[in-house]
């Protein structure tokens, strides 16, 4: 769910990036590059914080199971 989210973002900025660069009257080679720049940036980014936020919620588990009812020793 999250990691479409992120795909998600990633395609806008590169679809922001590659409308602002023609519209700007950028050269062809130019905006492919920013395009590609603004994917592999925003997809990166997305990725790292989606790692954070899930080894966080790993740490604040402690042991216990997804229903949340302790682990059995």
């Amino acid at each position: 769910m999250i990691a479409q989210v992120i795909q998600t973002v990633a395609v806008g900025a590169a679809g922001c990036a590659l409308a602002v660069g023609l519209w700007q009257g950028w050269g062809t080679l130019a905006v492919l590059k920013r395009a590609a720049i603004a994917y592999l940036g925003f997809f990166i980014l997305g990725s790292l914080l989606l790692l954070l936020v899930r080894s966080a919620r790993s740490r604040t588990t402690n042991g216990k199971g997804r229903s949340g009812d302790p682990a059995v020793a």
